[in-house]
């Protein structure tokens, strides 16, 4: 008995909870909405009153405003118009919304921006780094302009460089660029990464296997002369008869194509941050 209540007893001291009193509150009044503003996309949005509608106009942005069936019965509501809470890709954050009817009062607010003092971290099952952290990360890697490349590769007056890889986490970084020196523009189609075998023995043999991107600091676009572009994937594995394959595509009749093969040595040889 004694060793069940000691049991308990511990569980209940290793229970964090975070009482409803302590979030901030956040007034809002019919006919205005509430913007608030994120630092990083957010994942997922849940609003417990049936009386508040929301929508995410932008990828880090959820607007909340009394709906139009409540704004009809307003004097009939409670103050109390529930939580909103707003989970990010590494934060979570929880407002509570209080109804007012004087539309212009100091209570209310405009917009709201997500600020640290308002977020608990969270483990997301994926991946722990936030967007902002990844732009950092790839604008420290461009701002390094004199780089021997580690390969490079040209086909059709495409010239394709692996310039360095980066490692963070569950992350690898890969700084790449891409040289014209045709008088055609180039426009990309698609970029691709991919798990090929380097000799293939027969074509019903070959295996392929796609890797997915993670993010990319640019959206593919086209270029005259020069592009250059990080890309993130998740660390992988492989043996030495296979090799990372990144292929460029255009999306031209004439489609011209250009791949660059990388070792898994390249890779194992990442910088960290």
């Amino acid at each position: 008995m004694l060793i069940s209540l000691s049991s308990c007893f511990l569980y209940a001291q290793s229970l964090v909870k975070r009482p409803v009193s302590a979030l901030p509150i956040i007034g809002i009044c019919p006919g205005l909405s509430i913007h608030f503003r994120s630092p990083e996309p957010i994942r997922y949005v849940d609003i417990s009153s049936k009386s508040i509608t929301g929508d995410l106009p932008l990828k880090n942005l959820v607007r909340i405003k009394i709906n139009n069936d409540s704004v009809l019965r307003f004097s009939q509501l409670s103050p109390s118009l529930g939580i909103v809470t707003i989970v990010g890709q590494t934060f979570m954050a929880q407002y509570r919304l209080q109804g007012t009817s004087v539309p212009f009062s100091e209570q209310n607010s405009a917009d709201i921006e997500i600020l640290p003092d308002a977020m608990v971290a969270i483990n997301p099952q994926k991946y722990t780094i936030s967007t902002p952290e990844l732009t950092s990360h790839a604008m420290d890697m461009l701002k390094n302009r004199k780089i021997k490349p580690i390969i490079k590769t040209n086909a059709l007056g495409i010239t394709a460089k692996l310039n360095q890889v980066f490692s963070l986490g569950e992350l690898i970084f890969l700084d790449l660029s891409f040289e014209n020196s045709t008088l055609i523009n180039y426009d990309i189609d698609e970029l691709k990464f991919s798990i090929e075998d380097k000799k293939i023995q027969r074509a019903t043999n070959q295996q392929s296997f796609d890797i997915p991107l993670v993010w990319s600091l640019y959206a593919p676009e086209g270029f005259k002369k020069t592009f250059r572009n990080i890309y993130v994937i998740d660390k992988l594995s492989f043996d030495r008869a296979k090799l990372l394959k990144v292929t460029m595509s255009e999306k031209q009749l004439s489609a011209r194509t250009v791949t660059l093969n990388i070792n898994y040595g390249d890779l194992l040889g990442a910088d960290t941050f």
